[in-house]
């Protein structure tokens, strides 16, 4: 134990404030993405669990001392290559997450496609109408807009009021 309290009275002040500075940053850039809607919540909480517990280390330098004689890390390499691990795990977890993502976009692009060639097929040609007063069909590109419920009519914007069935 008196190892421990001699190494701390050897760390300067720039090697308290680096990692404080650090957890600060790091916990500022996470509330403010998550304001942004940059960053979800269940990521963002990796984050400010890593700030906080940089704080209590930067803070506090002899719980981490203490903790480096309980696990018997003595060796600079050892705790890179902890940090090193951590920061591994964290990379691949994002990497699932993005090829999740990349899957899901892909299979909702093909069904935009197949639900856009059906809704070609099912509308009459441009300048074509089945009965005279009715509201004029979808550009000939197809339709771009689909609502997914219905809206009142005071909520439709004029130039969208063609796609709302009467109701």
């Amino acid at each position: 134990m008196m190892l421990a309290q001699e190494t701390v009275r050897q760390i300067t002040f720039t090697q308290r404030a680096f990692p404080l500075a650090a957890a600060i940053l790091i916990f500022l850039v996470s509330v403010e993405l998550i304001r942004r809607r940059r960053l979800r919540e269940e990521y963002a909480m990796l984050w400010v669990l890593a700030s906080v517990v940089l704080l209590v280390f930067a803070i506090f330098p002899r719980l981490l001392l203490l903790l480096s004689e309980l696990l018997g890390v003595f060796y600079l390499t050892t705790v890179v290559l902890i940090a090193f691990s951590f920061l591994s795990l964290m990379v691949l977890h994002l990497s699932v997450v993005a090829s999740r993502s990349a899957d899901d976009t892909r299979q909702i692009a093909q069904r935009l496609a197949l639900l856009e060639e059906r809704l070609e097929k099912l509308s009459p040609p441009a300048g074509q109408s089945s009965r005279r007063d009715s509201p004029p069909g979808p550009p000939a590109g197809g339709c771009r807009y689909h609502l997914t419920r219905p809206l009142g009519a005071s909520r439709v914007p004029k130039s969208l009021a063609h796609l709302v069935a009467p109701g």
